[in-house]
């Protein structure tokens, strides 16, 4: 587990699964800007199947954390508030390749985030998630760190440079959404503006990262 000021990143539990699948199937917003080409039109019997998938995932992936000792390496890590205690989203990282796609062998490290409640947002939690779990990366092993989102999706973009990353390859009109075509857009980590970032953030919000 790892914390910051305002929230902690853990490991994800059964108790989590009922508000995954609300976000899921219910409050879907999120949807609309994290990687939005992905959810295309499907059939009833279709949608039930890939709930059942999804469902199924999910417990795969509580039973292989709880078989995890602390100090094993974690690839995503669940977002809580600290204060309230409240399930808002995950971090992850992911493999590309040298041409920036997503790969299923070992590769480029790449970093997404996902808050889909949209009552943590603006409160700075995405900042704190995301620079603990760069640090824990970098901290394992990752010599590089990638980010990738589409040209719509501005929160994305900004929250990736302010934080120290910069665009490093952009296809131009790859992403079709919402009727609108858009570049996809790969960032990779400046790790000395990163450690900047890092040196304001712990100057004036007393530290991001704490070991628990």
């Amino acid at each position: 587990m790892l914390e910051t000021k305002n929230i902690r990143l853990r490991d994800l539990m059964e108790t989590d699964i009922p508000k995954r699948i609300y976000w899921e199937k219910t409050e879907t917003e999120w949807q609309l800007w994290d990687a939005p080409w992905e959810y295309g039109e499907m059939s009833e019997e279709e949608q039930e199947a890939d709930l059942k998938k999804y469902i199924a995932s999910l417990h795969r992936r509580v039973e292989l954390a709880r078989q995890k000792s602390e100090t094993d390496k974690r690839y995503s890590f669940e977002i809580e508030t600290r204060k309230e205690e409240s399930y808002i989203g995950w971090v992850a990282s992911y493999h590309i390749d040298s041409d920036y796609c997503f790969t299923d062998v070992e590769g480029l490290c790449a970093i997404g985030i996902c808050i889909p409640d949209r009552s943590a947002r603006g409160k700075g939690y995405a900042y704190e998630a995301l620079t603990a779990f760069i640090s824990y990366l970098l901290e394992h092993g990752e010599q590089e760190i990638y980010l990738q989102t589409w040209s719509g999706n501005h929160r994305m973009v900004h929250i990736a440079e302010k934080i120290g990353f910069e665009e490093c390859c952009r296809k131009r009109g790859i992403r079709s959404v919402r009727g609108e075509i858009y570049d996809g857009l790969t960032f990779r980590l400046d790790q000395k503006q990163y450690a900047d970032f890092q040196k304001f953030t712990e100057t004036t919000h007393s530290g991001l990262s704490k070991r628990c």
